[in-house]
């Protein structure tokens, strides 16, 4: 271990920190993930421009991607985890140590997924019942005591929107699990179970975390959007797939920065890991 100075960090620390590892390491983060992705996003074009979903050529394209996507995950991960810590590593090295690391991060991407569409039924139930008292009832009498239902499904839609908060509360706690089961070596049960406990008390920062960096990251998007609507039809959707994939992959790390110091900043306030690695360089 260097020497590195860790402590407690406040909200605007961690994105300020985030961006400067994304600047910093911005040539082996793009790296790691052209070499991971890029033979995804030419695969991923030629599947939707010949209209061919649900081929057999899809399932490869998806059975690739998962793969890629776990080892770039996990290799990221790694990358930013190390030059934090003081440590120096490049982008073969992280991609070296991530390989034994791609069926874990596969196993818990699915379990929680799974975990989030569970936790995600009774909001989906409350909108689906109130859209079908939505449903035109004919006219006249029908339509009359349609209406007497609106206010009934008014509530069901506002109940929906508030169970939301489920799947959202379960996102936040498990936050930082893939940098918990990359850095520490565990499984993907372990990993969930390492991140609910760190999140615990701190999950409406976590939320607040989440979200203001999917903000700054959907901005690219937007302009994209902005930009292909201004180009032919036949052209339009393919290029605006094109770069949203092109800004996916470049942007994607900095998720990967701020989780990798939100999960370092909760086991220096929950587990005293700043004095842990003090303990470590000096015994070395």
């Amino acid at each position: 271990m260097t020497n590195v100075t860790l402590r407690p960090i406040s909200f605007g620390e961690i994105l300020d920190q985030a961006f400067s590892l994304f600047r910093r390491l911005f040539v082996p983060l793009v790296l790691v993930q052209i070499i991971c992705t890029g033979v995804i996003i030419p695969l991923q074009l030629f599947v939707a421009a010949g209209g061919r979903q649900f081929s057999a050529l899809y399932l490869v394209t998806v059975l690739i991607n998962m793969i890629a996507s776990a080892l770039a995950s996990a290799a990221v991960a790694l990358l930013i985890s190390e030059n934090y810590l003081g440590r120096s590593l490049g982008a073969g090295g992280a991609l070296k140590l991530a390989l034994p690391k791609i069926g874990p991060v596969i196993l818990l991407s699915m379990a929680l997924g799974l975990v989030l569409i569970v936790s995600a039924i009774p909001a989906g139930i409350a909108f689906a019942s109130g859209m079908a008292i939505l449903v035109p009832l004919g006219t006249g009498t029908a339509a009359t005591a349609g209406l007497d239902r609106l206010p009934m499904a008014a509530g069901l839609m506002l109940t929906g929107f508030a169970l939301l908060l489920v799947p959202l509360a379960v996102f936040a706690g498990l936050a930082v699990s893939t940098p918990a089961l990359v850095i520490e070596n565990i499984g993907a049960g372990a990993a969930l179970q390492r991140s609910w406990s760190l999140t615990r008390r701190f999950r409406l920062r976590t939320i607040g975390l989440l979200l203001l960096t999917a903000i700054l990251i959907g901005i690219p998007f937007l302009g994209v959007t902005l930009l292909v609507t201004m180009l032919p039809s036949d052209a339009a959707i393919l290029l605006a797939q094109a770069l949203s994939l092109l800004v996916l992959l470049i942007l994607t790390p900095l998720i990967y920065c701020v989780l990798t110091l939100l999960y370092y900043d909760l086991r220096v306030r929950k587990e005293g890991f700043d004095l842990q690695v003090l303990a470590d360089s000096l015994a070395a």
